[in-house]
């Protein structure tokens, strides 16, 4: 079959571009079963919706497409549009909103398959009982209409062995567009620092801890890992094709395992390469001699979830760490020799603006080398929503979810207006982004604003510079202000 793939815009205003690994993995299983791929990256082709079928080929036999729950209503105009230019063309879903939404979607769209879970090894059976004529019933993890009835299959079991799955297919996108120093985006001032070429990569999939915002509806709740082999394996192949020497990965929990972590850096120890990479850490589980490991192998930067600076905020979120435990570990991170990259949440279910005080005097204790902030936004599938909805503060309608980087959806605080809200999330980006090290670097630096630009110069319509100044409208607005009560 020849089958186009389809990855929608997400963050329209960021200029780094990823390469769509859940896509680019299907692409990789399907082609090893002898079909034809083609992958639309609408993100890395700053495709206008509208435009999209003019991309379409008319040589095509189905149409997948991709999404995060966050960019419900592109996919549902991605659908539209797909169908109207080829109305005889099977059309699937698959991704983070159709696993959590099969039902809706296949009663909202025209959409004619779901894929509920992970796709490398529904899709290929999906496409062999599209190919010839099986019986739907007996292929699990999909949802499909019959006789105007929603079907929903039972789910499959989680691939144990992830070693099994060819790497991503990322030759069939243009790579040269995905290949940057993404470092310089958390501010690590490295040696060899414009010599860095990276990319994303995924090592493990799945996460045991049970915090009450985290979605997990496609990878679950078991924790699987690729071999230390099989990972170096990977890095040695992008090397060799495209001369990455860095590596960002994108695992939640890429340290669970201490096991594959001792391997993992003894081998790359003993192979002298000169790879830099980057990683997601989780407090409760660094120790010196991991950290001292991880250091000896090439690795620049450790990013934790530290969420709160509120204990009582931390134990309602079912975090299962302690503002101590975080302190020390980030302690030993740096005195490692890696830097330290925050994460964190304001605005949790049941916060007040003192516990988003403390978060922010926290963060600012830590002394970090990149902070991220976020307004919390309770996502269907997760804990946090059937809370939020059991309040009344959340309406169960899919389409109402949309970019929440910037801005916030949901106000789920005690104590602050919509508006105070989202001065915190100002006053943390101005405090903890503009006006670190990293933050002035940027500002200041031709290439970013080069960056900047060609990102402006990429919306394509008025409902993307729409979205595009409203994601910078509260940071020029409280630059302003800052500046006139300075004079």
């Amino acid at each position: 079959m020849k089958i186009v793939l389809i990855n929608p815009r997400l963050r329209i205003w960021s200029p780094n571009i990823w390469v769509p690994l859940g896509l680019t993995y299907v692409a990789a299983v399907l082609e090893r079963d002898g079909h034809t791929i083609t992958i639309i990256d609408m993100n890395e082709k700053k495709i206008k919706i509208d435009d999209l079928c003019s991309y379409l080929s008319n040589d095509v036999d189905l149409i997948g497409i991709t999404g995060m729950i966050t960019e419900c209503q592109k996919i549902l105009k991605i659908i539209d549009i797909s169908k109207k230019t080829h109305p005889d063309r099977p059309l699937m879903l698959g991704g983070p909103l159709a696993t959590t939404f099969p039902k809706q979607l296949l009663e909202q769209s025209e959409a004619d398959f779901i894929v509920i879970g992970e796709g490398e090894k529904t899709v290929p059976s999906l496409m062999k009982g599209i190919e010839n004529g099986l019986d739907l019933s007996k292929i699990n993890a999909i949802a499909y209409k019959k006789d105007g009835q929603v079907i929903i299959n039972e789910a499959s079991k989680p691939i144990e062995n992830l070693d099994t799955i060819p790497f991503p297919a990322r030759h069939l996108l243009d790579m040269n567009k995905y290949i940057k120093n993404h470092f310089k985006s958390f501010g690590l001032n490295l040696e060899g620092f414009d010599d860095i070429r990276s990319t994303n990569l995924s090592t493990s999939r799945g996460c045991p801890y049970n915090c009450i915002f985290c979605y997990k509806d496609v990878w679950g709740n078991k924790w699987r890992g690729r071999s230390a082999q099989n990972i170096i394996e990977e890095m040695d192949f992008l090397y060799e094709k495209y001369r990455i020497n860095g590596f960002l990965f994108v695992d939640d929990t890429f340290v669970l395992d201490r096991k594959r972590i001792f391997e993992f850096t003894n081998l790359l120890k003993k192979s002298k390469k000169d790879y830099v990479w980057y990683c997601n850490g989780r407090v409760n589980l660094m120790q010196k001699d991991m950290l001292k490991s991880m250091r000896e192998a090439g690795c620049v930067g450790i990013a934790y979830g530290i969420e709160s600076g509120d204990q009582s905020t931390l134990d309602f979120m079912r975090k299962g760490i302690t503002i101590d435990q975080t302190k020390e570990v980030v302690k030993w991170t740096k005195e490692s020799g890696i830097n330290v990259a925050g994460y964190f949440m304001i605005g949790m279910l049941g916060e007040t603006k003192n516990t988003i005080y403390n978060t922010i005097n926290f963060a600012k204790e830590l002394d970090l080398n990149f902070y991220g902030f976020s307004i919390t936004t309770p996502m269907p599938g997760t804990e946090l929503y059937e809370c939020a909805r059991k309040e009344g503060l959340i309406k169960e309608d899919i389409s109402s979810f949309n970019g929440w980087d910037f801005d916030m959806n949901i106000n789920l605080t005690k104590d602050c207006t919509d508006d105070e809200l989202r001065a915190f999330k100002y006053e943390t980006f101005k405090k903890f982004s503009l006006e670190k090290e990293f933050g002035r670097y940027f500002m200041l630096n031709p290439i970013f604003l080069k960056n900047v630009l060609k990102v402006i110069f990429s919306l394509r319509d008025k409902e993307e510079l729409k979205e595009f100044v409203i994601n910078v409208n509260g940071i020029l607005k409280k630059q302003l202000k800052n500046k006139k009560s300075k004079q």
